[in-house]
């Protein structure tokens, strides 16, 4: 699925979020404290562009790592992004020793891995002592007005919009399909505890409608 809606995903959304997603996307990379001259992998890094945050940070003394499961989503990568070093890889089984970066980060991949605990522990093993990871990701749309509103902006306008602009419509009900499989922001909590994760921080973005998740190994 996400091969065939690469080609328009950045602009697809772009234009649901009113391009506030490149705002969170900054976000999450400031909470990865990342230095310059640091080194981090971006899992789940679609079109790259967390990683590309990253690296502005880390610098040319730095080394950041984009790694994806889908090969035009890699190809959208490393298209727009040409400096940048990405490969292909499993977010469940991350192809890197132990401590090998100083952070790491997934944003809005988790509730696509097939095991997200494991994608979890995965992104703490590769971190060094001391490090963070950082969990980027839709939250389940909370009670009230707000809450009522992006419900059906996930049922109606989504699928119509995203399928118009990617061509792919199939692609943009499964996201609006999948809503109540959101997780709020205390079972995302519990989830990277259970990973192992410490000194767990929860920040609420969007109305309550997007979480950025940190913590450190």
């Amino acid at each position: 699925m996400f091969d065939r809606i690469a080609h328009r995903y950045d602009r697809v959304n772009t234009v649901l979020s009113a391009g506030t997603d490149s705002g969170w996307r900054r976000r999450a990379a400031r909470e990865t404290g990342l230095r310059p001259g640091g080194s981090a992998l971006d899992v789940a890094c679609g079109s790259g562009k967390l990683t590309a945050e990253l690296a502005k940070i880390a610098g040319d003394a730095g080394r950041v790592v984009g790694l994806d499961f889908s090969p035009q989503m890699l190809d959208v990568a490393r298209r727009n992004h040409p400096r940048l070093e990405f490969m292909q890889g499993d977010a469940v089984s991350l192809p890197f020793d132990d401590a090998s970066f100083d952070a790491s980060s997934i944003a809005f991949g988790l509730r696509n891995l097939a095991d997200p605990i494991r994608g979890l522990r995965e992104m703490l093993r590769v971190v060094k002592p001391g490090g963070r990871a950082v969990v980027l990701e839709f939250v389940r749309p909370p009670r009230g007005v707000v809450g009522g509103a992006y419900r059906v902006y996930l049922r109606t306008l989504l699928p119509a919009v995203g399928g118009l602009l990617s061509g792919e419509p199939s692609a943009y009900r499964y996201l609006s399909d999948t809503v109540d499989s959101y997780r709020s922001p205390g079972e995302l909590v519990d989830m990277v505890m259970r990973a192992g994760w410490s000194h767990v921080r929860f920040h609420a973005l969007a109305m309550g409608t997007v979480g950025v998740l940190a913590g450190s190994r």
